[in-house]
């Protein structure tokens, strides 16, 4: 028992010299008339750290740092409230600094870390007062304003001189006129498809022709309307109705948006229907041809003639049948085609606030054994702006002013800085 006692007073000995010897280092290292006016463990960062006190005439300011781990910072120094350097280091891992202050006033310890990590600093900030023994650190800002009054001279007004009177020569908008520009105008057969000929399909371009545009002009609209009616001297189901379809539209905001359209598509009595494909490919014609021709095995000659008719390799037999099909080993079909509308129709008339969606329309012929007569036209509404130069006349009033004289009160502040006095 007597040895664990022995062992305890020991321990608290050695504590207590260990507490005492640090004290003791802190006195000589601060001195015994320091005073601490910050002491602690801060992260310093890029942006910096500011630590603003107020000292006395004649006091002297120890800047006690160092950092974890010897990590260097970019920058310190020490300033008075103007901005003005009394110390300044570079790259610093610690530093121990002693500096003088001439004058009562406000400074600054400023500290700066390199890069986008912080720096674990710790500081001491002292002072050894001067004359004045008791002074309270801590600072105030203070503003103070001052009035002094100023003259000043306005322009009033009291009449008008005689108006300065000129001539300008101004271009306003009168109307907007139109035309009708023809595109494609086609009025032919197009031949069934038995014979020995490769007129059972034909290209049109649809597209607008840039040579033909009027100058200056804006698109207002494209139609094109398509008819067709058996071989003969039968009348045409729909007339020229693409010259008429301007008259239609007359202002070009009008009607319709900019990408409306307007689509009459006429009945399909008897065998008088032309089958149309848009595309923008003209090898597509080839592939039509051969799908529209007898020689393509894939169409076997069936599926283009009218739903209750007997196929028409039924009129043939023996040897004259097999001729009719052909022996052609690749079978041409719509896949192969590049189109993105098609049909069927005896009468067509389409209106749209923009060219046609493709540039070539494919007309085949459907029926085996009987030509169509086919009318296809195109045009292009152009719209442009008619302006006109009017005289006009224009008037200058003057002002005729007199000066007169005002005062008014200016407002300056002033701003300081001082020690919250005891």
């Amino acid at each position: 028992m007597k040895k664990v006692l022995l062992l305890f007073i020991v321990l608290i000995s050695i504590a207590y010299y260990s507490h005492a010897q640090a004290k003791i280092d802190r006195e000589n290292e601060i001195g015994q008339d320091g005073i601490v006016v910050f002491q602690g463990e801060m992260k310093i960062r890029s942006t910096g750290r500011k630590f603003s006190f107020a000292f006395a005439k004649g006091d002297k300011v120890l800047l006690k740092c160092t950092t974890e781990k010897d990590k260097k910072l970019k920058y310190v120094c020490f300033t008075n409230i103007r901005g003005s350097k009394l110390w300044e280091q570079y790259n610093p891992a610690s530093f121990t600094k002693e500096i003088n202050i001439k004058e009562e006033g406000v400074y600054t310890l400023e500290l700066t870390a390199k890069g986008m990590g912080s720096r674990l600093a710790t500081i001491n900030i002292i002072r050894k007062p001067g004359i004045t023994k008791d002074f309270n650190t801590a600072w105030m800002k203070n503003n103070t304003y001052k009035g002094n009054e100023v003259k000043y001279s306005i322009d009033s007004v009291v009449g008008y001189k005689e108006p300065v009177i000129t001539q300008d020569t101004l271009k306003v908008f009168d109307k907007y006129l139109y035309k009708n520009i023809e595109m494609v105008n086609y009025e032919n057969q197009i031949l069934a498809q038995m014979g020995i000929h490769n007129s059972q399909a034909k290209p049109f371009k649809l597209g607008l022709n840039p040579t033909k545009v009027p100058k200056n002009a804006k698109l207002k609209g494209y139609t094109y309307s398509l008819s067709s009616v058996m071989g003969g001297k039968k009348h045409w189901v729909i007339a020229d109705v693409t010259v008429s379809v301007g008259a239609m539209f007359l202002s070009p905001v009008g009607a319709f948006a900019a990408h409306g359209a307007m689509a009459l598509i006429g009945p399909q009595p008897g065998n008088e229907p032309i089958q149309y494909f848009l595309t923008d490919h003209e090898s597509d014609l080839k592939v039509v041809r051969e799908i529209y021709s007898p020689h393509n095995t894939g169409r076997k000659v069936t599926n283009v003639y009218k739903d209750g008719v007997s196929e028409v390799v039924g009129l043939f037999s023996g040897k004259a049948k097999n001729a009719v099909k052909g022996t052609k080993v690749h079978e041409y079909n719509e896949g192969e085609l590049h189109f993105n509308q098609k049909g069927k129709v005896t009468n067509m008339l389409i209106y749209s606030a923009t060219p046609p969606s493709k540039e070539l329309m494919i007309l085949a012929n459907p029926d085996y054994t009987h030509a169509k007569n086919v009318k296809l036209k195109g045009s292009a509404i152009y719209y442009a702006p008619v302006y006109k130069n009017v005289k006009a006349e224009e008037k200058l009033y003057q002002l005729n002013t007199v000066p007169v004289e005002k005062t008014t009160t200016k407002y300056t502040r002033e701003t300081t800085y001082s020690s919250i006095k005891n």
